[in-house]
């Protein structure tokens, strides 16, 4: 979720601005070099098919969490967030450290997870918390959704 309405908000904007180009190629939107590299490398794994024209979606799939995370950073509050906050409509206000600080504490966590760490001694509850307050800033009924047919509760509850 948090992908795709990122994705709408800069679709949007572009719209706004008046600009045909996708968002992700267009250089007038201020993203950083790093960015810019990883969309170069999502343009490319999508192309593997070998096909001429890449589907945007395909392109928006390839993008990673940590991508995602970083629009929210605070390198782009005044580039970006005034475009981005509207991805967040259930939020209790528009201030980026709001969205951002519960969106690095899972990016950090998924880390942990690829990485083969030990999360178990962590607050997995607060994950799980830090996930349903995002979706709540975006959907609320996504949020209800998720916590009413999520296992988590029941596989902390048998931790040992």
């Amino acid at each position: 979720m948090l992908r795709n309405t990122l994705d709408a908000r800069l679709s949007t904007r572009q719209q706004r601005r008046g600009r045909t180009i996708e968002w992700y190629d267009d250089r007038q939107v201020p993203l950083s070099g790093k960015a810019r590299g990883d969309i170069a490398q999502a343009q490319e794994r999508a192309g593997r098919g070998g096909g001429v024209a890449i589907p945007r979606g395909k392109v928006i799939a390839e993008l990673s969490f940590g991508f995602w995370r970083f629009l929210l950073a605070r390198q782009y509050k005044t580039k970006l967030w005034p475009d981005l906050a509207g991805a967040f409509p259930h939020a209790s206000n528009r201030a980026l450290n709001t969205v951002e600080d519960p969106v690095k504490r899972l990016h950090k966590f998924g880390n942990r997870i690829a990485h083969h760490e030990g999360i178990w001694h962590l607050s997995l509850e607060a994950r799980r918390d830090d996930i349903q307050t995002v979706l709540g800033f975006i959907a609320p009924a996504a949020a209800t959704w998720v916590a009413d047919a999520s296992r988590i509760d029941d596989v902390l509850a048998r931790r040992p």
